[in-house]
């Protein structure tokens, strides 16, 4: 039962609503839509799986804060996410 052989891919995309920063609601990370690709192939032999990916992350580059701190006394509420970032690998596996 292993993985289906041939090509796949996908669209990710993430809503990530407008959140407030401190107790007074006065600040707020704003909203934002972040996008993601990925593809791959798995080739399958006997009992041997190879698996090769690729995925870009945050496809159009958008700036969000990828976290937040609540109340900073310093007011420095916002941390930025990554921008738009790439990871590819492969994955050899076999079943006895």
């Amino acid at each position: 039962m292993g993985a289906e052989q041939g090509w796949n891919g996908g669209v990710d995309v993430d809503y990530l609503g407008k959140i407030y920063v401190n107790d007074q609601n006065s600040e707020s990370a704003p909203s934002a839509i972040v996008t993601g690709l990925h593809t791959g192939y798995t080739w399958q032999r006997d009992h041997w799986t190879v698996n090769a990916f690729a995925r870009v992350d945050n496809v159009f580059n958008a700036r969000y804060a990828g976290s937040v701190i609540i109340n900073d006394a310093n007011k420095r509420y916002y941390e930025p996410a990554p921008g738009r970032n790439w990871t590819a690998g492969m994955t050899v596996s076999y079943r006895f």
